[in-house]
């Protein structure tokens, strides 16, 4: 049988979460190689998918790109 599927607070699953947390990851490193660009994309992504601090993290990275 399949473990039950892990669920936060905002109703979004452990996977999400993790895939959210490895995006933020991603786009530090890509602001960190000069990809301004590939960066605002994955953070676009965190703000829309991600938790409630992984979103506000997400703005805040994208407003030191700016």
């Amino acid at each position: 049988a399949e473990a039950a599927e892990v669920v936060d607070m905002a109703g979004g699953s452990q996977a999400n979460f993790t895939e959210m947390a490895t995006k933020l990851d991603l786009a530090l490193a890509y602001r960190e190689i000069g990809d301004q660009e590939g960066a605002r994309e994955l953070l676009d992504e965190v703000v829309k998918g991600g938790s409630a601090e992984q979103s506000e993290k997400a703005r805040a990275l994208l407003l030191e790109l700016a």
